[in-house]
């Protein structure tokens, strides 16, 4: 993963408590500095300082990140302990605290370091409970992960233009195919601008029935997506769902959401 102590600190305050706590369980992982954390009191204010990492001074490494990406304005000990990523071992007479850092925190390393862009394509008939499930597990599990579905488009905006940048801008496109699928303008017009985006990776998953083996049944004049468009999507490892059930569903949200880096252990 990218090294996220490099990275600028959020402004949105509940992001901030999750990056923090991020940070300090990857500084830990790396050999910076320990998982032990005495908080200091002063003045109604707090500082962290860290315990040694054997034998070297990890603070030589935590206080010039704290200066530099925090400002000295991290989220607090209170608030880490409260979202249950640290834990309280000691208190002391001074006021002070010691923590330890929990797996709850180590557990933010198995989500991407920078949530990806996710465009869902799919036909409204036959693919909508599919591409809500889809949407709703994305954001449940990283909820500054950017995951577009049409019904996203603002009243008033040109819908193309809306459907191409956003479609340029994503790393993922994920394309829900049945045969419905076929006779969609619009979702042709989305593939079409997803193959050309060298950037974005295709994710096909057939479902209701459609394989990619399944013969064109759909009249020439009517059929939208066109043959070598499909063969294009065929040259992907696609998802297949076997049966329209709920574990069915559960199992290649799973899969998906590890091809897009998170842990569904």
């Amino acid at each position: 993963m990218d090294n996220p102590l490099q990275q600028t600190a959020p402004t949105d305050p509940l992001e901030r408590v999750h990056t923090f706590a991020r940070d300090l369980a990857y500084g830990a992982a790396q050999g910076k500095w320990g998982t032990k954390f005495q908080v200091n009191f002063m003045r109604g204010e707090e500082w962290y300082s860290l315990t040694y990492l054997q034998g070297v001074d990890s603070d030589a490494n935590f206080i010039p990140y704290i200066e530099q990406k925090w400002e000295n304005a991290n989220p607090t000990s209170d608030l880490l302990e409260s979202y249950g990523y640290l834990t309280l071992v000691e208190r002391f007479e001074s006021g002070n605290k010691s923590y330890l850092l929990t797996p709850k925190a180590f557990a933010l390393l198995e989500k991407p370091t920078i949530p990806p862009a996710v465009f869902i394509s799919y036909a409204r008939r036959t693919s909508s409970a599919l591409a809500l499930l889809i949407e709703a597990r994305l954001k449940l599990e990283d909820r500054s992960l950017r995951a577009f579905i049409d019904k996203d488009i603002p009243l008033g905006d040109e819908w193309r233009d809306v459907l191409e940048a956003r479609i340029s801008a994503s790393q993922y496109f994920i394309c829900l195919l049945t045969m419905d699928t076929l006779l969609s303008k619009p979702i042709a017009e989305e593939i079409e601008i997803a193959l050309r985006t060298p950037t974005c990776k295709i994710i096909p998953i057939c479902h209701n029935g459609y394989r990619f083996s399944t013969p064109f049944l759909a009249d020439l004049g009517e059929r939208a997506i066109s043959a070598g468009m499909i063969d294009a999507l065929a040259t992907k490892n696609a998802l297949v769902v076997d049966t329209e059930s709920a574990a069915s569903y559960e199992d290649k949200v799973n899969r998906l959401l590890s091809r897009l880096g998170y842990s569904t252990i």
